[in-house]
């Protein structure tokens, strides 16, 4: 039997706030809490930090934000600790191996998909993309590869219908606080059998960038739809309708054709706009106009005389 009594926690969004929470109420409390700089966010550029920066200050807990946590100077911080063990959930940073063998057990991580499926930055996004029916978290020992470490555990939620990438990301948030409590206790118990990913099922989730985020009107009616769902509500699928960028956060794919791509093609009352696509059209239900707050498709429609535009890509 071991006791887990040095921990330090590492973690930077708020999908990291559920699992430092945990800690800190069920007598885990990390003795180091290490997350990212502060940094400029927004159109304003006003300097802010971290959710899980500010659950670390109300808790009162030794917190550090380096650049690198690899320089050396970091790792004699971190080692002065004597920590038995390292958590990490979305740091956002890979981490050395030197910086790997400070702590007696190592370092576990929460990764939200279910690995060997869908390693690296965005697996929530991808998970969506695909329209998978089943997803959840993974607990595992880090190594030197990107997210390639001996699981510790895994745990299972089905994707519901209404899903959407916000959605699904604080499920698996709020699940993975209690996936890593289960973890700490095997690990105490000695009843941990970390077992190896089979890379020969990896896949990987790229990065989100802007150019990922538009939409290609030549695509399905339900391509664009999964694409929506997984970027909703932030940071938005959009495309350029009448020369402005408009991001699209909710929508249906129906069973109606018609031969165009990406025109505006009816307009329903109280629910929407009718888009073309590549195959079958799509109803818009929810937009949210650069510069705007968030607003029906409807309401939009309104005062926008959109009616036989085409959205393009620029």
């Amino acid at each position: 039997m071991r006791s887990l009594e040095r921990i330090i926690f590492m973690g930077t969004p708020q999908f990291a706030v559920p699992t430092l929470q945990a800690l800190v109420t069920n007598n885990k409390k990390p003795l180091l809490v290490i997350t990212q700089p502060d940094r400029k966010r927004g159109r304003r550029q006003k300097v802010s930090y971290s959710p899980v920066k500010k659950v670390t200050l109300e808790n009162d807990l030794p917190l550090i934000q380096p650049e690198s946590v690899n320089r050396q100077s970091v790792i004699d911080e971190v080692r002065s600790y004597d920590p038995q063990l390292i958590i990490t959930a979305a740091f956002g940073k890979i981490l050395g191996k030197r910086f790997l063998n400070i702590a007696d057990y190592g370092c576990i991580n929460l990764h939200p998909s279910l690995l060997p499926k869908y390693r690296g930055p965005s697996p929530v996004n991808w998970t969506l993309f695909n329209a998978e029916e089943i997803t959840g978290n993974t607990i595992f020992y880090v190594n030197s590869h990107m997210d390639a470490g001996d699981i510790i555990l895994q745990s299972r939620i089905m994707i519901q219908f209404n899903d959407t990438y916000g959605s699904l990301l604080k499920k698996l948030s709020e699940k993975g606080a209690k996936d890593i409590l289960k973890a700490l206790s095997l690990i105490e118990e000695c009843k941990d059998v970390p077992q190896p990913q089979n890379d020969r099922y990896a896949t990987y989730s790229k990065l989100i960038t802007r150019e990922t985020c538009k939409i290609n009107w030549a695509d399905s009616a339900k391509t664009i739809y999964w694409k929506i769902r997984g970027l909703s509500p932030y940071p938005g699928a959009f495309s350029y309708l009448k020369g402005r960028e408009l991001k699209i956060l909710e929508a249906v794919p129906t069973i109606q054709e018609h031969p165009s791509c990406g025109k505006v093609v009816e307009i329903l009352k109280g629910e929407g706009f009718l888009v073309t696509t590549g195959y079958r059209l799509l109803l818009v239900k929810k937009v949210k106009p650069a510069g705007k707050p968030e607003m029906s498709a409807y309401a939009y429609c309104l005062g926008a005389h959109i009616l036989n535009e085409y959205f393009t890509n620029d």
